[in-house]
């Protein structure tokens, strides 16, 4: 590599991309993917945009897991998150 090159970037793109463009939409759908994977009380760890983090912790009292979460980056807008049985059997 010359000097003058500079390393390949990581790009982020969806595998398949919406046919919207609404921000509710979007929400939705994260959190119907978070949701089913936390059936039965599973434990669960990704990235969750800021605008869901209430909702994920919606998810987490009502699947009786604990919730914890990062923030993820500097820009503000993910967070780290996971959900774990509780201490004490409860969610598992």
């Amino acid at each position: 590599m010359s000097d003058d090159q500079q390393p390949e970037q990581q790009q982020w793109a969806l595998v398949l991309a919406f046919d919207t463009d609404e921000p509710e939409f979007t929400r939705g759908v994260e959190v119907g993917i978070i949701w089913k994977a936390t059936e039965d009380g599973r434990p669960w760890e990704g990235l969750v945009s800021a605008a869901n983090t209430e909702m994920v912790i919606r998810i987490a009292e009502a699947r009786g897991l604990s919730f914890r979460a990062h923030l993820a980056g500097d820009s503000g807008e993910w967070y780290q998150v996971t959900l774990a049985a509780r201490p004490g059997g409860e969610g598992e």
